[in-house]
């Protein structure tokens, strides 16, 4: 006997016990007037749906500066004494950018700013691509400090300085990157302090003895509570997003990288309850569990957008709502599957599809395009809507690359948060009403299929009206795959059964086991290829459904067949896809491997036969 939630209301929940192969409610009516229609063809076109809900640039510039050597390596070191290199020359940087981006968004300039990718990565090509095809284009190559010093254009565009002294005061970084917006200052630090007297600038506000406390007591009110900007000490990336958009930053660990030096989370709590409802969080805190603060928030109902080691923002997300593009997801018409096979089937699901940096750095490249992620049916959770509006070039570079074996799926739900406790701190079924529309808004315009959610508890009830609202918001959603935190496999493969509008029963689907390295042991459902292949063949039935969770930053060695559960953690670089593929190696021929959005399809045509057969004779 298994337990299966057949939820019929966010507010009407009973728990049943029923046979896993039972076809409960296989009879029910479902509305076919709604589903009726050429399957291909179902998605929404592209319209603001109200999901349009990241700050952005409105207006266009002519033109743009590139500033070169601020985000190459090295950018956040300390110890540098030459002005064009460490973070000092990172945090100037990134604060003209912010402000010269200010200034075109204020109809005060013509020209923005660029921080210039050393790296040449493919995401911040195309998106300075998209631009010169708008009609904006280089005015030329300087640094930080000759942009500011030598510049006129750009220099009279500021109001003086704001004076940092980061070796000293960490935090102090953190305060200028409000007081800069709100003094209309660059961050210039005490090494440099002599060039930008020498050059006239005047100092605007002196940071170096000041602490994020500080700059909450004196600046909160001059900040727009639309978003906020969560980074660690000892960084500058965000700034120049958090700059543009009147920002407030703040950092939860004091000292980078530790929490022994004291932490600010009384203070983000605070700041939390200032912002409007559901506004994001962006960017990422080190050295403590992500749940601290990625929990606070959810509670809050505010979604976590990590985003750390993104840059120029405000440029790549420029006019967003308005450069949206049709761009679809390939998906499988479900007419097509072999519904007869009765083997025990298993999908591949990729972890930490959430990660905005990831994306816009080596995603595509390292995961996306793995030699092995075809044969291996992968499912990649993307964030669909973040992508859209961060960066639609390479959002639609990730579509338009995705090959027919792959599914794509909206990771986390429109960042990072926990179905079932998002919104508990203020009111929970409007602030999950209102995420579940606009995550369903995105996905129906590009026609994504399955939902990636993560849940505290992915048993609890407050679990099940978390999936039951985005199932409410979206009737073209075929089913959700869940992850629980922590273990992700902590559903064990469970169903639950949630109802939607046109009464469908939608499947919600728990990961079965994760692969994932931890050296020299084995957690019950976590663990190397060859352990969790073995715990499937024991498992083995004439027919079942594993969802795999492969966790993206574990990797493992190929040692062939094994009988020793922990070997393939020693060494090895087998990673996302590969990873997957060690697994499959050891499977037997009652396993066959298929994609997502074929595993949910077979499941509801197990578990709900009749239901599907009439809801599939009722599309072309």
């Amino acid at each position: 006997m298994k337990i299966t939630l057949i939820i019929s209301s966010i507010f009407c929940i009973s728990v049943v016990l029923v046979c896993g192969s039972c076809n409960l409610g296989s009879g029910d009516k479902i509305k076919i007037e709604n589903i009726r229609g050429v399957y291909m063809e179902r998605y929404d076109p592209i319209h603001d749906a109200g999901h349009y809900v990241f700050p952005e640039m409105t207006v266009k510039p002519e033109g743009y500066w590139s500033i070169i050597n601020a985000i190459s390596a090295g950018r956040n070191d300390l110890g540098k004494t030459d002005p064009e290199e460490g973070l000092q020359h990172h945090l100037l940087s990134q604060s003209i950018s912010g402000l010269v981006n200010r200034a075109v968004e204020q109809g005060k300039s013509q020209t923005g700013i660029w921080l210039y990718d050393h790296d040449y990565r493919e995401s911040y090509a195309l998106s300075l691509q998209a631009l010169h095809e708008l009609g904006v284009q280089e005015r030329g190559k300087q640094t930080g400090i000759q942009l500011a010093l030598n510049e006129a254009e750009i220099k009279n565009l500021f109001d003086g300085y704001v004076l940092t002294d980061v070796d000293n005061n960490p935090e102090s970084a953190i305060v200028a990157s409000v007081a800069a917006h709100v003094h209309n200052a660059i961050i210039v630090d005490v090494r440099d302090k002599a060039r930008f007297d020498a050059a006239g600038y005047a100092m605007a506000y002196d940071a170096r003895q000041k602490t994020t406390r500080d700059s909450w007591a004196e600046f909160r009110e001059k900040c727009s509570n639309r978003a906020l900007v969560v980074m660690p000490v000892q960084t500058a990336e965000l700034r120049d997003f958090a700059i543009t958009n009147n920002l407030f930053v703040l950092n939860v660990n004091r000292v980078r990288n530790t929490a022994e030096h004291g932490q600010n989370l009384d203070l983000f709590e605070e700041a939390l309850k200032w912002l409007e409802p559901g506004a994001p969080v962006f960017g990422w805190e080190q050295g403590i569990g992500e749940d601290v603060f990625v929990n606070r928030a959810s509670k809050e109902g505010n979604v976590w957008i990590p985003s750390d080691w993104c840059y120029n923002i405000p440029m790549t997300s420029m006019q967003y709502s308005k450069r949206q593009t049709q761009v679809l997801a390939k998906v499988q018409d479900p007419n097509t599957i072999d519904y007869s096979k009765k083997k025990n089937f298993v999908s591949f699901y990729l972890s930490d599809g959430d990660n905005i940096q990831w994306m816009m750095n080596r995603f595509v490249e390292q995961y996306f395009m793995n030699a092995d992620a075809a044969e291996m049916k992968m499912g990649f959770g993307i964030p669909v809507g973040n992508m859209a509006m961060v960066s639609q070039p390479q959002f639609a570079n990730i579509l338009n690359r995705q090959k027919d074996e792959y599914t794509i799926m909206e990771a986390l739900g429109g960042g990072y948060m926990y179905a079932d406790n998002f919104g508990t701190y203020r009111n929970r079924p409007d602030e999950l009403t209102a995420l579940a529309h606009s995550v369903g808004s995105f996905m129906k315009q590009h026609r994504v299929k399955i939902l990636g959610l993560m849940a505290k508890d992915v048993f609890s009830e407050e679990a099940a009206r978390g999936y039951q609202a985005f199932v409410d918001a979206n009737d073209m959603l075929e089913g959700i795959i869940v992850l629980q935190f922590t273990p992700y496999a902590g559903g064990a493969g469970e169903i639950f059964w949630v109802k939607n509008q046109n009464g469908v029963d939608i499947p919600v689907i728990t990961v079965r086991y994760s692969l994932w390295n931890f050296r020299n042991r084995n957690h019950p459902r976590e663990g190397t290829p060859a352990f969790i292949a073995d715990k499937l063949k024991s498992e083995a039935d004439d027919i079942t459904f594993s969802v795999i969770s492969v966790h993206a930053w574990s990797s493992f060695n190929d040692v062939g067949p094994t009988d020793d559960f922990l070997i393939e953690n020693q060494g090895g670089n087998r990673r996302g896809a590969s990873a997957a593929k060690l697994l499959a190696n050891h499977l037997d021929e009652r396993f066959e491997v298929v994609g997502v959005q074929e595993l949910v399809w077979r499941v509801r045509m197990h578990h709900r036969e009749s239901q599907t057969k009439k809801y599939l004779g009722a599309l072309k």
